[in-house]
């Protein structure tokens, strides 16, 4: 499924409706957040967070491009899409601080008078 940018048309009739996969929502978000094969270590160690929001972000562009396409979720659908947006907000918002305190450190360190 090809995801279009927000605020980009979507193309009209019946292959613009999301795949119906005849598995749950539940099921569906679980198989997405169960690990994946091992990958080889990264030498940035926050790659495996930064993966994690990049998924996030379009998976919620996915669901955003479903709901313009006319497709409705029900509440079950919108709480776990709800869950997983403030997942992914905690995580920005952790390596946000994170960045804040690393770059505030080294500018401590670079004004230290020795």
């Amino acid at each position: 499924m090809t995801i279009a940018p927000v605020g980009a048309a979507l193309p009209a009739g019946p292959a613009a409706a999301a795949p119906s996969t005849g598995r749950s929502f539940a099921a569906a978000l679980e198989a997405r957040l169960s690990p994946g094969p091992a990958a080889s270590p990264s030498p940035f160690p926050g790659a495996g967070a930064l993966g994690a929001v990049e998924r996030a972000q379009s998976r919620l562009e996915a669901v955003l491009a479903a709901a313009r396409s006319g497709r409705t979720f029900t509440a079950q659908e919108l709480l776990g899409l709800q869950a997983e947006a403030y997942r992914t907000v905690q995580t920005v918002d952790l390596a946000t601080k994170l960045v804040e305190q690393g770059a505030q450190s080294v500018k401590q360190a670079l004004n230290l008078q020795l």
